[in-house]
């Protein structure tokens, strides 16, 4: 293998990005060189994170920076990685923006887990309710409808069950192939959820932030790495159009990098960004009303911190509301769809049949 490139490595997963950002954040803080301690724990990691790991220490020894390696490795980090390391180091407090960004990392791979617990249960319902289904149309339905005809051949609702009959002749393929395609795809959507690629807005992540209280999660995540970032860049003395850029691409927002771009351009023409809200509506309202204020550090600063906390909090309680309403929902939810299914094609037609029968 050669040391410049892994032999297509699969992305790192988010309880490994969590891992490694955890281990750099301590080595950045500690003082001691990223270089050699990184090849140690490269040999401590296992599988591809620990190649992962001995590849960024072998060329970042050769004096290449460390942002453009990840850039490089963007088939395993998420671009919103880089984005983080290229602020903390414009900031020159590299641990402070990986520190920030474990938090997010955290609740985003325990938010999965719960979603994924709470969607086994649901899911096995499906599951279970489309063999029975397979089960009743191919063995229950083509003996009542045999049965009933000979009764009485135009009894309302005997119907239904000649239909049942006619598909239940292929219920061994579709009867076994739904589930398995099901479980393939459940498969793929849970590998998939397992990547830290996704915590931008690409992708799986483009879906997750439309669903509810993960979208909210997500975007209240993403408000407060932006301000978190943003103070981070502006205490150092960062200029403020640089530091409004990298602040919203650390976050992985679309809608903030777009709206960044446009505060960044204006303050680059001399204009001010009072009475323009109306064109910086991305922003959420405490920073719309915060970023006119840009030029008195001393004010901006405590209070994008300020912000960020709070955002993290309200991050912090979309994901609990997750956690505790998901599995409610998606149990009564799919079990109710499945009941009233059932009912309107076996007991709506069974009972009209034997009260037909009965007069």
């Amino acid at each position: 293998m050669s040391t410049n490139s892994l032999p297509n490595p699969p992305p790192i997963t988010l309880d490994q990005l969590t891992a490694l950002n955890d281990e750099i954040a301590a080595l950045v803080r500690s003082g001691v060189p990223l270089e050699t301690n990184l090849a140690e724990i490269g040999e401590d990691l296992p599988g591809t994170l620990g190649k992962i790991t001995t590849l960024l220490a072998q060329r970042a020894d050769r004096g290449e920076p460390l942002p453009q390696l990840i850039a490089e490795c963007s088939a395993q980090f998420p671009p919103v990685y880089r984005a983080v390391v290229e602020a903390g180091l414009r900031a020159g407090r590299l641990s402070a923006a990986l520190e920030s960004l474990s938090g997010s990392i955290r609740r985003l791979a325990e938010t999965r887990r719960s979603v994924v617990s709470a969607a086994l249960y649901p899911f096995l319902v499906v599951i279970l309710g489309w063999l029975s289904f397979a089960f009743f149309s191919s063995v229950l339905a083509p003996k009542l409808a045999t049965d009933f005809t000979a009764l009485a051949p135009k009894m309302p609702g005997l119907w239904i069950f000649v239909v049942l009959a006619w598909v239940g002749r292929g219920a061994i393929y579709w009867g076994l192939g739904v589930p398995i395609l099901l479980v393939i795809l459940a498969f793929l959507l849970w590998q998939g959820s397992r990547r830290a690629t996704w915590i931008g807005a690409t992708g799986l992540g483009r879906i997750a932030a439309k669903m509810p209280w993960f979208g909210s999660m997500l975007r209240w995540s993403r408000n407060a790495a932006f301000a978190d970032i943003l103070g981070l860049l502006v205490e150092n003395s960062v200029p403020l159009p640089e530091a409004l850029l990298l602040a919203a691409e650390a976050s992985g927002d679309n809608r903030l990098i777009d709206a960044a771009r446009h505060a960044s351009e204006m303050v680059k023409g001399g204009q001010s960004l009072v009475g323009h809200d109306g064109q910086l509506t991305a922003f959420p309202p405490l920073l719309r009303w915060l970023l006119p204020a840009a030029s008195q550090k001393n004010i901006l600063v405590p209070a994008l911190k300020h912000a960020a906390e709070m955002y993290n909090r309200r991050a912090e309680h979309q994901a609990d509301l997750l956690r505790v309403f998901t599995p409610v929902v998606l149990t009564v939810c799919i079990s109710g769809v499945i009941t009233c299914l059932y009912a309107l094609t076996l007991f709506v037609p069974y009972t009209t049949m034997l009260r037909a029968l009965a007069r």
